[in-house]
């Protein structure tokens, strides 16, 4: 990578132990080498702390910022609303007010559930955006969109549906005689790892502004977890039900399928493949963990 070797580069990743940020830490390492990543969890980063930000900032020689670290209980935030505006809306805009006074520019992550979820096309970057309601985690993540876009240095990366090394959501099933998906959610499931490979390119391309992170196909739950179950060679029954059917304290978007377009034109690719290939690819490497 050209930029990496021409400057000074050392990437912050905050939330580095989560599901996301580990990838992220893990590939960056690969890439660039591991004194080209400063990964740090929350213990090590309170990003809602200013104090802790600028100490991290003047101890460190930082030239990118990927911020990882969020509050991710969709449900939970309906009761816990002033954690998940703390992590999700003071974090963000405290880490890109201390970047921005260094001309540092910062990668952070949202996610579909800033969108309604009404309709059948995918989701555009210029859309509006309208959380379905009662969805406060989708409050919060719009709200920290806003903040982190302020600056035009910045990017965010909207995701959706994330599986990873962390957070298996798939291979439980093999002890599981039966199981209910939804029938009427639709989306691609999402491997960290597939996110990071393209955050690295995106820095590279010195790249900024509002993106969507989608494969070329989608389904529902209901689909996902069909395949699931044919490739992992599965006798789990399937018992699908609407989302309505199930009283969650948190509404979801139904439709949160998103556009890819702008990306692909972004990173001059032609396709971004399917959920199935990278899907295929991760179960293989779990079933070598048994």
């Amino acid at each position: 990578m050209n930029l990496f070797k021409e400057q000074n580069t050392k990437i912050l990743v905050t939330g580095a132990e989560g599901m996301l940020g580990s990838d992220l830490v893990k590939n960056i390492s690969l890439q660039l080498g591991n004194h080209r990543v400063l990964g740090l969890n929350s213990k090590s980063l309170d990003i809602t702390n200013l104090s802790q930000i600028e100490n991290v900032f003047k101890n460190n020689s930082i030239s990118h910022i990927i911020n990882a670290a969020a509050y991710t209980h969709v449900d939970k935030a309906e009761v816990e609303r002033e954690k998940a505006e703390l992590i999700n809306v003071t974090g963000p805009k405290l880490l890109a007010a201390v970047a921005n006074s260094l001309a540092i520019p910062v990668v952070h992550f949202s996610t579909d559930y800033v969108f309604s979820g009404t309709g059948t096309k995918p989701w555009s970057e210029t859309d509006v955006t309208i959380p379905p309601s009662p969805n406060y985690y989708g409050e919060t993540k719009l709200l920290g969109d806003k903040e982190v876009l302020k600056n035009r240095i910045n990017l965010v990366l909207r995701v959706q549906w994330l599986y990873g090394a962390q957070k298996d959501r798939f291979t439980f099933l093999r002890d599981k005689a039966e199981f209910t998906p939804f029938s009427d959610q639709w989306g691609a499931p999402t491997w960290t790892r597939d996110i990071s490979r393209v955050v690295l390119k995106l820095i590279e391309q010195q790249a900024h502004g509002l993106f969507h992170f989608a494969y070329d196909d989608y389904a529902t739950w209901e689909e996902v977890y069909g395949f699931v179950c044919e490739e992992l060679q599965l006798a789990t029954r399937l018992i699908p039900k609407k989302t309505s059917e199930v009283k969650l304290p948190a509404q979801r978007p139904l439709f949160g399928v998103m556009s890819n377009k702008k990306l692909l034109a972004q990173l001059g690719e032609q396709n971004m493949g399917s959920w199935k290939t990278s899907l295929i690819e991760f179960l293989n490497i779990q079933k070598t963990k048994i």
